[in-house]
């Protein structure tokens, strides 16, 4: 898995820590947790979020959003005590945040580059302890492993209690936060990814993430894990999850997401449209070949590492199905074209290559239903979808061969 643009994100918006804490929190809360009001809606719950940390210093502590940082709300630390409270509006959805603070004192070292930046500023995050975990020697890896599971927690309505000690390697204690508790038990679980499985093992896995659903049909954050897939499932299947959480949930802003995304996804018997896109020599090509029997669309990024790890296999691809019928291009959605340019000198890749360019990326998801990269789309002569492909995994090309041989083994009809 390969989420668009992660660590562009977190750079672009660490000088955001920098920035003055937001004036209005209270509203901008608001504003940041819903895109849209739910009308009619009973007034939301309080949310307090209260603080006992040993070892951190007196002075501001900063609650943010977890994946932009960007500030939400600040309050005042004194002798390792401090608590937001916050009254959202009817629209509010729980979201993901953490809690940053000035440290001038040393604490244990880290080999995360999240950790190695704050340093940098003078800033920490608090670490949180997965207390759902009862091996203590696979505590510490999980925090190096899922750096949003060891910073982050929910923000819920209700009362959240953090309490340990900020210079210990186990981390605090998040206590009273069900979505958090939901979280922490599924973090190495992969929640809402079904990858590139099929059959009995796509069956299970869907299974699991429904019996999961049952227990916590509450949980907003089971929601979003199923929408950052969404593109992973049928429409019969993002029908009956969503369906198996609470009234409240399914008309939540990710509930509404998933319908408007099932509105709109192109239907499985529709071809795909044949975009014309820029080359490397700056000349138009076409994204298929109607000429030919297959169409492997392969989208990536210079920036995504697993696609770049991928590459080895394409070629072997390319070299043996080259003069059988398939038409193999690759599709850039980096948004420098130095960089794309840079990429290509480096892997000499001998099949079309394409940019699509920085104003279309969104569109061109939009239309080709992925979210992550590398993707690999398969469809016919015309277009239309044969098989999709989400990750890298060293077993890929086994997958990709057997599509390809199937179609090729077809009798004309």
């Amino acid at each position: 898995m390969f989420i668009f643009n992660f660590y562009i994100a977190s750079i672009l918006t660490i000088c955001s820590l920098c920035q003055q804490a937001m004036k209005n929190s209270l509203v901008k809360l608001g504003l940041l947790a819903c895109l849209g009001a739910c009308t009619k809606a009973k007034p939301a719950e309080q949310i307090v979020i209260e603080g006992n940390v040993q070892n951190i210093q007196n002075g501001k502590v900063y609650l943010a959003d977890a994946h932009s940082w960007k500030r939400l709300d600040s309050t005042q630390c004194q002798d390792g005590r401090f608590r937001f409270t916050l009254t959202p509006d009817s629209s509010f959805t729980p979201q993901m945040v953490s809690i940053h603070y000035t440290a001038n004192k040393p604490v244990f070292d880290t080999t995360t580059s999240t950790e190695q930046l704050f340093k940098r500023i003078g800033h920490r995050m608090l670490l949180l302890r997965n207390h759902t975990i009862r091996n203590p020697d696979s505590l510490r890896a999980a925090h190096v492993r899922f750096s949003s599971g060891s910073t982050a927690f929910f923000l819920t309505q209700g009362h959240t209690q953090l309490e340990g000690d900020a210079q210990s390697e186990d981390g605090i204690r998040v206590i009273g936060n069900r979505e958090t508790d939901v979280m922490f038990s599924l973090l190495t679980a992969d929640f809402g990814w079904l990858g590139n499985l099929e059959g009995a093992k796509r069956a299970a896995k869907i299974s699991f993430f429904k019996n999961k659903i049952t227990q916590n049909p509450y949980s907003y954050y089971l929601l979003q894990e199923i929408y950052n897939y969404k593109e992973q499932y049928t429409e019969q299947e993002l029908r009956e999850l969503v369906g198996s959480f609470n009234p409240e949930v399914q008309q939540s802003t990710f509930g509404r997401k998933v319908n408007q995304y099932l509105v709109t996804r192109i239907d499985s018997e529709q071809p795909y449209p044949n975009l014309s896109l820029v080359g490397p020599d700056k000349q138009k090509g076409w994204l298929m070949d109607n000429g030919a029997k297959v169409n492997m669309l392969v989208f990536w990024a210079s920036w995504c590492g697993p696609c770049r790890q991928e590459i080895p296999q394409l070629k072997a691809l390319y070299a043996h199905y080259k003069d059988r019928g398939v038409h193999l291009v690759s599709v850039s959605i980096d948004e420098k074209p130095e960089n794309w340019q840079q990429a290509l000198g480096q892997e000499q890749m001998g099949w079309p290559q394409l940019l699509v360019g920085k104003e279309q990326i969104e569109q061109v998801k939009q239309k080709f239903n992925f979210n992550a990269i590398p993707f690999i789309l398969v469809t016919d002569s015309r277009g239309k979808e044969l098989k999709r492909f989400s990750g890298y995994e060293d077993n890929n090309e086994a997958l990709y061969r057997k599509v390809l041989e199937e179609k090729l083994s077809e009798k004309p009809e």
